[in-house]
């Protein structure tokens, strides 16, 4: 029995009808109703599924190409039943159906007509176990998917793929290379719910590797919107901050920047209205303010690595850096590159660790362009959050400048700057609504200034006759790290064995940076060095008991505890010396 050709074109008629209630009318749908569209089409497409399903068994014994084709349409209204169920929200409904997909398909997977509607089954169904905690089970379904696709490349098959257009037309109607196009834009969704699941269970390689695939799938398709591939090539770079991937984060967020530009030249059209155009232009500020601050992120991580491997044993380094060499080199012949002409971008900052200072201010000061940018966009007034962790970035980045230098007075310049951009931060935040904002910036204000006090204190000890302004600028930085030591330990309402550990060490870390800041305070009045000493035993006490009390937080602080052990130790001594010579006095 041939095809019923006016039983399709009717069939055709009522799909077109649900796809237009699906993708066009639904969005005039009231608030009240927000489904009515979806529900109309569901209820054309269950007809059509009854239709095609007697279709099916009344061609049980005609010829094999007229039933597979009822079977072909029959699974694509099962994935299109599957995929409008997903859309309002009735996953066991929407489960049913692309299993049904899968099922009724299975046995012909590779056939041209069956591998488009089967992937695209394969590939809902993995994003919905996702979706329902099940990455297990969706990390298979979607390699599933992923062997079908490369199955059916294998077998070279001379016919061409269809789409379920193509099903309904006659041959002349065919669109050449639509089923092709359509079936290697499934396999990118493929890739990329992939590259979710995988991530979600923790296989970090492997999740890099389809992102990457499926944005470079998406250049070669011309299968992308602008903003959303440079944020998803940036949201990838950061994936690749290691020691041995830092030429993959500058090629992808090159490629970020490039997108970015590409999306200015073409993004205001003439018909555009002046509300239309602003806020294109809104957008582009944006999204180049987020680049930006994902390439300041890349700089920072330039100058850490660089001093963290400057600071490791150089023996254990020359063992290893062959070792390093090869991983290097494996990690950049890995394809990870996409057909793109980058050299403008990349050139503009390096791609290996740096050893001097001159190397560090260069990689600052192309940092500093892009936090500038971000600032523009990120504003204190409008976006405080968002603008205080760029600031945080330039104050991290002016810290590890500042390793670099060799100058003792330049080195405590730079900290003043990184001090100036946290003051003038914390000032413009409300401890009420920014809390935790303002405890990160205190407590990194009491590091600078005790950095700054270290540097001064190393310069006095060459100094057998320091001068009153010496001893002086001592004293100020010893006062303003207790100063925002204090504000950041008083900004807990109380703090007891129900503390977060979290919280709790970096407390412990500010009883003990008091401790030594009220010993290093330096003053002739024994009144003064009394009650500075007797502070310090008492944040020294505090860091002590505090340590007790929580033994997990102290892995890391054996040295700060011999010391304190030591300091409560020898300051009740002193204390008794100094009250001795008042009493005497």
């Amino acid at each position: 029995m041939p095809v019923d050709k006016e039983k399709l074109q009717e069939l055709k008629g009522r799909y077109d009808k649900a796809v237009a209630l699906m993708e066009k009318e639904s969005k005039s749908d009231p608030e009240t109703d927000p489904f009515r569209s979806h529900y109309a089409a569901r209820d054309i497409l269950l007809e059509i599924r009854a239709g095609l399903e007697k279709l099916v068994i009344g061609t049980e014994e005609a010829d094999g190409e007229t039933r597979l084709i009822y079977r072909f349409l029959l699974g694509i209204i099962y994935k299109t039943l599957g995929q409008l169920y997903i859309f309002v929200e009735e996953s066991g409904s929407a489960r049913k159906y692309l299993q049904d997909c899968i099922l009724s398909l299975e046995d012909v997977q590779t056939h041209p007509d069956a591998v488009i509607p089967l992937v695209g089954a394969l590939n809902q169904l993995g994003i919905l176990q996702a979706n329902q905690n099940e990455p297990k089970e969706a990390r298979e379904t979607l390699l599933r998917a992923e062997k079908i696709y490369n199955d059916y490349n294998a077998t070279e098959s001379a016919e061409p793929l269809t789409t379920i257009n193509d099903l309904f037309a006659t041959k002349e109607e065919i669109e050449s290379g639509a089923g092709r196009l359509l079936l290697e834009k499934t396999h990118t969704l493929t890739l990329y719910y992939l590259a979710q699941v995988v991530c979600t269970l923790g296989e970090t390689d492997n999740s890099r590797t389809y992102c990457h695939n499926t944005l470079k799938r998406q250049l070669q398709f011309n299968d992308y919107e602008h903003i959303d591939w440079a944020l998803n090539a940036v949201t990838l770079s950061q994936c690749f901050l290691t020691p041995d991937g830092l030429t993959h984060a500058r090629h992808h967020l090159a490629a970020a920047t490039f997108m970015m530009d590409k999306f200015e030249a073409v993004m205001l059209k003439p018909e555009m209205t002046e509300e239309e155009k602003a806020a294109q232009l809104e957008t582009l500020r944006h999204r180049n303010a987020d680049v930006s601050r994902c390439w300041v992120k890349y700089a920072l991580y330039i100058l850490t690595h660089s001093k963290e491997r400057l600071m490791e044993d150089k023996e254990e380094d020359e063992k290893s850096d062959e070792e390093k060499r090869m991983k290097s080199l494996k990690l950049n012949d890995d394809g990870m590159t996409f057909a793109l002409d980058l050299s403008l971008y990349e050139t503009k900052i390096t791609d290996q660790p740096v050893l001097m200072f001159e190397d560090a201010k260069e990689v600052y000061l192309f940092a500093l362009g892009h936090i500038n940018r971000a600032k523009d966009y990120y504003r204190a007034d409008t976006l405080a959050s968002e603008y205080a962790k760029v600031i945080m970035d330039l104050s991290s980045m002016l810290k590890y400048l500042a390793f670099f230098e060799e100058n003792e007075d330049d080195q405590c310049k730079l900290h003043k700057k990184q001090a100036d951009h946290l003051e003038d931060l914390v000032a413009q935040l409300n401890p009420t609504y920014y809390l935790v904002i303002c405890r990160e910036v205190w407590y990194e204000l009491g590091i600078t200034y005790m950095t700054m006090l270290d540097i001064k204190l190393d310069k006095l000890k060459h100094n057998d006759r320091p001068s009153p302004h010496a001893l002086n600028k001592v004293n100020t930085l010893c006062d303003k790290g207790i100063k925002n030591f204090d504000k950041f330990r008083e900004s807990f309402p109380k703090i007891d064995d129900t503390t977060p550990d979290e919280d709790m060490q970096l407390i412990l870390y500010a009883y003990f940076h008091l401790g030594r800041l009220y010993y290093k305070k330096i003053t002739p009045d024994k009144r003064m060095q009394f009650v500075n000493l007797e502070n310090s035993l008492k944040f020294y006490n505090l860091f002590l008991t505090g340590c007790d009390r929580r033994e997990a937080l102290t892995k890391g602080m054996k040295g700060e505890i011999g010391c304190c052990r030591e300091m409560v130790r020898l300051l009740p001594l002193k204390l008794a010396q100094i009250n001795i010579a008042i009493g005497s006095s």
